[in-house]
């Protein structure tokens, strides 16, 4: 008996130090993850200008997403300042912490707690989760982080429900849907697999889950009255990414289901064959083992993509993308390792192969997130970090210096990078979506338009946005206001220059 004890003594103390051995080798690779976004020139991608840009703000709705992400740069940047390090340490914190939940996710399930490793070495296996959610994503990567937390809540509620447990699901529930608005999708899947199972159905009936719903309504309802307001606008981006032009409903329904094919398998592809070739030796076992937790995820998936395909063929969704399926082929890698984990295997030989896999994918992610941008010289392919930005601020810095002003772009690309490098210059994009007002800016003396142009800027005039920009201000534009900058590329080839172009309006003049 003794001897028993202290075998089981030894087993939970060698799986602690597996288990942090696994967070610590996950910290360190969002660390290096993020002291190479550093060492990249500080020119922003789309998502991170946008966020640079958002963050003079604190609203209720910023566009056709909802603001969690937003919200969090904007404390993050109160707190710490607008930088690049600020931008980068944000998304990386969040990106970290859905792996830590994912984790806690997998071991409330498992009864194997090496599998909980597996599934989450796993999410290094998904491009979307891995790559793209490093290279310039934002409210994917909340997305990818409520998913997480709602898996740990949700796992958690259905093996041992506590209050504690359902306010958790409550609030994960909440944070989900003003993290990115297909979120919702992840939890009528979970409520349509519990409903399913005579075993799990019993807690739909527990008062204790009007308490998250409470908890979820609150977190939700600023951005749902705000939404009230400005559904056309918000959703009018979305849709048009989602639905086609209008051809016969057949061919929209072909399109969307194998848009729908091709979006699961470039998510979920590379999984299921690192996976497979992990296990190559124990695939039957696992294909045929069962357990009730493989039962319920299984459903979650299957509910999950079946209320897509009703969206297709009932709804004109046309275009699915990869990325729009984060918060549901998210749990792949969990169903895969609780399949595994139902088999019973002895893994000392897959742990080995998984960690080799995972140590590979550790390195070659910010190995391609820096060679990307820093080889531009040989490959001539310019990424975002190597527009001229930042000096294009300095180029412009005189101007916004020397009289309050205000800098007016087309867009919030070169805003948010314009707003990292001039600050506190306040900044404005035009681009706001049809219906929605732009947000509020200070007094000013000056206007400076900053827009993208040909080789011959000087000669295409300032653009007609701009103009009306002016005349809704009782002012006239004067081409001869306007100035060419031509620029050379961070990294770039000798001979290759980026082109832009600037005019000065003083107000009153």
């Amino acid at each position: 008996m003794l001897q028993q004890n202290q075998s089981a003594t030894y087993g939970i103390r060698l799986s602690s130090e597996r288990h942090a051995i696994l967070l610590a080798a996950i910290a360190i690779y969002f660390i290096v993850n993020f002291l190479a976004r550093m060492a990249l020139p500080g020119n922003l991608e789309l998502d991170e200008a946008e966020q640079s840009y958002f963050s003079q703000w604190l609203m209720a709705g910023y566009s056709s997403q909802p603001p969690l992400y937003n919200w969090l740069q904007y404390a993050t940047v109160q707190l710490f300042g607008l930088s690049l390090a600020s931008l980068s340490a944000l998304k990386n914190l969040i990106l970290f912490s859905a792996y830590v939940f994912y984790f806690l996710a997998a071991r409330e399930v498992m009864r194997d707690r090496q599998v909980a490793a597996i599934a989450t070495l796993g999410l290094l296996t998904i491009p979307q989760v891995a790559f793209e959610a490093q290279r310039d994503l934002s409210h994917t990567v909340a997305t990818i982080f409520t998913a997480s937390l709602f898996l740990y809540a949700f796992l958690r509620t259905v093996r041992r429900p506590s209050i504690s447990s359902f306010l958790l699901l409550g609030l994960a529930t909440g944070v989900g849907v003003i993290a990115k608005y297909n979120f919702v999708l992840l939890p009528a899947a979970a409520f349509l697999a519990i409903l399913s199972d005579a075993k799990w159905r019993p807690r739909l009936f527990d008062w204790r889950l009007l308490l998250a719903g409470v908890i979820a309504l609150v977190i939700v309802a600023p951005h749902a009255l705000w939404l009230v307001d400005h559904i056309s606008a918000a959703s009018a981006h979305t849709m048009r990414k989602l639905t086609g032009s209008g051809g016969a409903p057949a061919l929209a329904m072909l399109n969307g289901l194998g848009s729908l094919a091709l979006a699961s398998l470039g998510f979920g592809g590379l999984t299921l064959a690192l996976f497979a070739l992990t296990h190559r030796e124990k695939l039957p076992a696992i294909f045929r083992a069962r357990s009730d937790w493989t039962r319920l995820t299984g459903r979650i998936l299957i509910f999950a993509l079946g209320l897509i395909v009703l969206m297709i063929l009932f709804g004109g969704v046309e275009k699915v993308r990869d990325r729009w399926l984060t918060p549901i082929l998210i749990l792949l890698p969990l169903y895969l390792a609780l399949k595994i984990d139902a088999a019973a295997p002895n893994l000392q030989p897959e742990m080995r192969r998984i960690w080799a896999i995972a140590i590979a994918l550790m390195v070659l992610i910010p190995t391609l997130l820096l060679g990307r941008v820093a080889t531009a010289s040989l490959t001539g392919l310019y990424q975002y970090p190597n527009y001229p930005f930042a000096s294009m601020a300095e180029e412009v810095r005189p101007q916004v210096t020397s009289a309050p002003t205000l800098v007016v772009t087309l867009d919030t690309h070169m805003a948010g990078n314009l707003r990292l490098h001039l600050q506190p210059v306040p900044v404005l994009a035009l681009s706001t979506p049809a219906g929605l007002k732009p947000p509020p800016t200070p007094e000013h003396q000056r206007i400076l338009f900053a827009w993208r142009s040909a080789a011959d800027g000087t000669s295409a005039g300032l653009p007609q946005k701009f103009e009306q920009y002016l005349q809704e201000r009782g002012m006239k534009a004067d081409a001869s206001q306007i100035r060419a900058v031509t620029l050379p590329y961070a990294y770039g080839r000798a001979g290759d220059e980026y082109h832009f172009a600037y005019a000065v309006f003083d107000i009153g003049h």
